[in-house]
């Protein structure tokens, strides 16, 4: 059985296992008070080319809860992606921790529209919640980079207004691969205040980077950390993996990966006629499906996940990650192309 369900079934990466295994017979200061948590920030002041401050957590869901609570204030509006992580799958989590209402905004491929942002000014009515923070996916869900200028059409407006500009970088990494461009024209010089930098789905054993890029605004995040149960003891366990994750360069070598891979079967799939249902621009590739055709392919031995479509069309998302091969990609390909020509998914298919 081979598994596209997503980019965190695979195991760590070689990399960062060996880099690791030889501290745990060591050990280091407790709670994010060691030497490699102080390496790794040095090391992202000089990735981002910025002054900044990096804490360690094990999980994306508590890195976007709690670097937006961070950032946010009482009675406010967290502004985001209908189709976003932390609207859809994160079980309330920053609603819970930040006390903020998540407001939905929309746009095509999972990028919010500038032109459909809500209103951004406080307008003083103590019967409406206030627009506080502004939280862009990088990738989105739906596997869409944002480019800089992108960013910057949202950012500026909500800045503008007073708002804080939070992201989601789960997959940050393979946006950077993507786009080409330094890492700083993604984040500070596009105006995103906070970034939750995800290593788990690209290589780590589990491990997130929260980067606040005014220094002033992390007052306080380790006692946020401790209050809400993340300030583990042996956080330098994850600065360890994260430390070995961006030598060199190995965070881009695997997006690029497992972007690469992406691209193959997307190209496997035009050559046969069959069309992605979004710009493959991540190392994620959505195909519409029926639950037949689903059923079909977890036969042939291919795991992913069916996930219904904003309009109620089922579609499977298949996902690369670092230690996809190219031999797997090319039997799933033609697993497909029996599938779906046997079945005749007119859906996909590109017109004549």
């Amino acid at each position: 059985m081979t598994d596209f369900r997503s980019d965190n079934t695979c195991p760590p990466s070689a990399e960062v296992l060996s880099a690791v295994m030889p501290l745990l017979r060591e050990g280091c200061s407790p709670y994010a008070e060691d030497e490699i948590t102080r390496a790794v920030q040095q090391k992202f002041c000089e990735i981002f080319d910025h002054d900044l401050v990096f804490f360690p957590l094990f999980t994306g869901t508590a890195a976007n809860a709690l670097a937006i609570t961070q950032i946010s204030q009482r009675f406010g509006e967290v502004i985001c992606h209908r189709g976003s992580h932390i609207f859809l799958d994160e079980c309330g989590a920053v609603e819970h921790q930040s006390q903020n209402r998540l407001l939905p905004a929309e746009g095509p491929n999972g990028k919010i529209d500038p032109d459909r942002l809500p209103p951004l000014v406080d307008n003083g009515d103590v019967h409406r919640t206030r627009p506080g923070v502004l939280s862009l996916s990088q990738c989105t869900e739906f596997g869409a980079a944002y480019r800089a200028a992108e960013i910057r059409a949202l950012s500026d407006p909500a800045r503008s207004a007073g708002l804080k500009v939070h992201m989601d970088g789960t997959r940050f990494a393979n946006a950077l691969a993507f786009t080409g461009v330094h890492p700083a024209d993604l984040t500070w010089r596009a105006g995103v205040d906070v970034l939750c930098l995800g290593a788990t789905k690209n290589g780590a054993i589990g491990a997130e980077a929260v980067l606040f890029f005014n220094p002033a605004e992390a007052a306080g995040f380790a006692r946020l950390m401790k209050r809400s149960g993340h300030l583990a003891s042996r956080l330098w366990f994850l600065s360890a993996q994260i430390s070995a994750w961006l030598e060199d360069g190995f965070w881009l070598k695997a997006a690029a990966h497992s972007n690469a891979m992406a691209m193959r079967l997307e190209r496997k799939l035009y050559d046969i006629g069959i069309a992605p249902l979004y710009p493959v621009e991540s190392n994620m590739v959505f195909l519409p499906m029926t639950a037949t055709q689903s059923e079909e392919l977890s036969r042939e031995g291919f795991r992913h996940y069916p996930i219904v479509q904003p309009g109620g069309e089922l579609a499977a998302r298949l996902v690369m990650s670092h230690s996809t091969t190219k031999p797997e990609v090319d039997r799933l390909a033609g697993a497909l192309s029996r599938i779906l020509r046997a079945t005749g998914n007119a859906q996909g298919k590109l017109p004549a």
